[in-house]
Parts: structure tokens; C-alpha cells; sequence
């Protein structure tokens, strides 16, 4: 079994690294499919962040709450739809649709779970509040859903159960969450985005050690040096009982505002799971 999770791609008005939105999305379809050729996948699992539909920014704010224009709906329809392989979505801050609206353009809830062989993913919605909100913000953090992980492990007995979302804001997480990642054997680790970093953190005791692995981007890095963590997306690998993870990052020409530079195909921030 071999898994791809992808976040913040950001179909919007900025460009980055010399990208517009439309070429780097194009670049990101094909990456991906090169990837499906040299090593077929099963899934991919997106993250949240698709766009700045929501956005706290002025004067031009989010191109649906201050536009009514869906690039989260464009991304599907004209990227997505490329894949190469079944895509599964989740929200991220910046796609505040009510239920409703979500459902209306990815064809799904926001929050669900996806089998794949011997594993499970909990695809959570941990920005579920205040949805379109008539204020423009950043969403509002709305933490984890034990009662839904509980009923999907309940639902998949022995399966290797694995926690995604957007982000998963560690320290301010409710106790009862905590102690479910803590106690639950089943549970093998966490996957998010939102921070634009590859790296991989440890929960802490508090979350039995568990291992927190975020997705990067294919958007803009947050790391002093964006080379550190360029686009790409994060891989999950099964083998007989061996898990592994890594961050894979695409040869990419870029300009970092010195000129073009060519990053190269690589490997980075890996772990063994299991």
C-alpha cells in the first residue's frame, strides 16, 4: 500500500517562485502523475488549504467570501480531476463553505474516513466553526472529534488507524483527545498541514509519543530558506507490518529572488512508523 498526503496548494491570485497559480498546479498534476508511473499509489489524501476562498487579508480578502469565487471548486474541477488515482478532501482554514456548500463542491463531508487495505484514515474537520462567518478571518479551530475517531476504530476492528486533518494544534487540544491517541494501540500516527513545513514532530507523553507528520506544501515554505521545504507532498508506505514515511520533494526550477535555481528530486524528513 503506498499513500500520498498533499496540502496547501493555494489556487489563488499570488504567484510564488516565479509560478503563477495555474502553471504551478499544472506542474503539480504532472509531478504527480511522473510519480503514479515510476511507483503506482493508491490514494491521495489532501489536507485542506486549496485555495484563500476565506482569507483575513484586504483589501481583496477571500476570493469566495468577498468574490463568490470557488478556486477550491476550480482546483477540483481542473487539477484534481487529473489525478491519477482516487483523491479524497478535506477543509482546511481557508475553506469555511457551510456543510452544504462543501458538499455541493467536493462531493463529500467535511470530515469522513477512508479505507485503504489494512489501514484507515480519519479524515477530521478541525476548523468546523463559525462557518462563513461575515467577518473575514483565518478560521476558527474547532478540535479534534473523538466520539467519530472512537466510532471508526470501533467500525475497523485490527486495522492500523491513522489521524489526519489540516493541523492539529497539539498543546490546546482537549484532554479527551489526548488520552484516545495516548491509550489507543490502533492508533499509529498523525498527518496534517497548515504549518508549510515537512518535518516530523513527537507528541509528547502526553500523546503516548506518537508521531505528528506534516504534509509541506506545494505553495510557498515557511522555513527561513524555502528550499528546506519545497513543494512536494508526504508518502506512507505499508510492507508486509513495516510503515515508513517521507517527505518527497520534485525537481523544481524556481526563483527565490535571486534567480532561477533548479531544487532536485530528494527525499527528506523520514520515519519509520511500525
Amino acid at each position: 500500500m503506498k499513500v500520498l498526503f498533499l496540502s496547501d496548494t493555494h489556487l489563488c491570485h499570488i504567484s510564488w517562485y516565479g509560478w503563477d497559480s495555474r502553471a504551478r498546479m499544472e506542474k503539480l498534476v504532472c509531478d504527480l502523475r511522473k510519480e503514479y508511473e515510476r511507483e503506482p499509489y493508491d490514494a491521495i489524501l489532501m489536507l485542506g488549504d486549496y485555495s484563500l476562498d476565506y482569507w483575513e487579508v484586504g483589501p481583496l480578502y477571500g476570493s469566495y467570501s468577498n468574490g463568490g469565487v470557488s478556486n477550491t471548486a476550480a482546483f477540483i474541477e481542473d487539477y484534481v480531476s487529473q489525478f491519477p488515482c482516487p483523491t479524497y478532501l478535506i477543509p482546511g482554514n481557508h475553506e469555511q463553505y457551510t456543510h452544504e456548500d462543501w458538499e455541493k463542491i467536493t462531493g463529500a463531508k467535511r470530515s469522513f474516513a477512508v479505507n485503504v487495505g489494512d489501514c484507515v484514515f480519519v479524515m477530521l474537520d478541525n476548523f468546523g466553526e463559525n462557518l462563513n462567518a461575515p467577518v473575514h478571518n483565518h478560521g476558527t479551530y474547532s478540535f479534534s472529534d473523538t466520539d467519530f475517531i472512537f466510532r471508526t476504530i470501533e467500525q475497523n476492528p485490527g486495522k492500523k488507524v491513522f489521524l489526519c486533518a489540516h493541523h492539529f494544534a497539539l498543546e490546546h487540544e482537549r484532554d479527551e483527545f489526548k488520552r484516545l491517541v495516548r491509550e489507543t494501540d490502533a492508533i499509529v500516527a498523525m498527518f496534517a498541514g497548515h504549518t508549510h513545513k515537512s518535518d516530523i514532530i513527537c507528541a509528547g507523553d502526553e500523546y503516548g509519543g506518537k508521531l505528528l507528520c506534516r504534509t509541506g506544501n506545494y505553495s510557498y515554505s515557511s522555513m527561513p530558506n524555502p528550499a528546506d521545504s519545497m513543494w512536494g507532498w508526504r508518502e506512507l508506505v505499508a510492507v508486509g507490518d513495516e510503515l515508513t514515511t517521507a517527505y518527497v520533494v520534485p525537481e523544481s526550477t524556481v526563483d527565490f529572488g535571486a534567480g532561477k535555481v533548479t531544487v532536485p528530486f530528494h527525499r527528506q524528513d523520514a520515519a519509520e512508523l511500525a
